[in-house]
């Protein structure tokens, strides 16, 4: 705090002493005034700044989760896209009759040939996709309507928010005689 040295000689009466050391003290109380005020304007701008970084903060990890949840849900899609294609070409390979009715199976597809896939009885087959973290289990419907097969295929995963799925479905024919 600086001083601040004031020449009074040159005020002769006791009045005008008096007025200048009251607009001095008004002077005074301005200054600390002043200097209270930035003290306030700094705390406020420093806790609008804490809320607008918890606000961008809390809106990215918003948006990686979503990012997720997309990204989970495109992979569950191309899963049953996968198996049902998969089962065309057991369809076209080993014939109509080797797609077997059932409510709940898997599908055996690891060996390079088709000639050699077959649907299982295990019901949530666990499909594996990579370094995503995410399980992924995978069951197949079939209802057979006289020369055609109603195909359903359904992927299911755990996500934060709760159980998630998704379900594909298609009619194959038996086309050939």
């Amino acid at each position: 705090m600086q001083q601040l040295t004031i020449n009074t000689s040159h005020l002769t009466t006791k009045r005008q002493r008096f007025e200048f050391l009251s607009q001095l003290s008004t002077v005074n109380c301005q200054l600390l005034s002043r200097r209270g005020q930035s003290l306030i304007e700094v705390v406020v701008s420093a806790g609008i700044s804490v809320i607008l970084a918890i606000a961008l903060i809390s809106t990215s990890l918003i948006v990686q989760k979503t990012a997720r949840a997309a990204k989970n849900n495109t992979q569950a899609t191309k899963l049953a896209q996968e198996a049902i294609e998969q089962l065309r070409v057991m369809r076209d390979r080993k014939g109509f009759a080797a797609i077997t009715s059932g409510d709940c199976q898997g599908l055996n597809a690891q060996a390079d040939d088709p000639s050699a896939w077959s649907l299982t009885s295990e019901c949530g087959q666990s499909v594996n996709v990579g370094a995503s973290g995410t399980k992924f289990s995978r069951k197949i419907s079939i209802i057979e309507n006289g020369n055609n097969k109603t195909i359903t295929v359904s992927i299911i995963w755990e996500e934060s928010g709760g159980q998630k799925f998704v379900s594909s479905q298609t009619i194959l024919s038996k086309w050939e005689q």
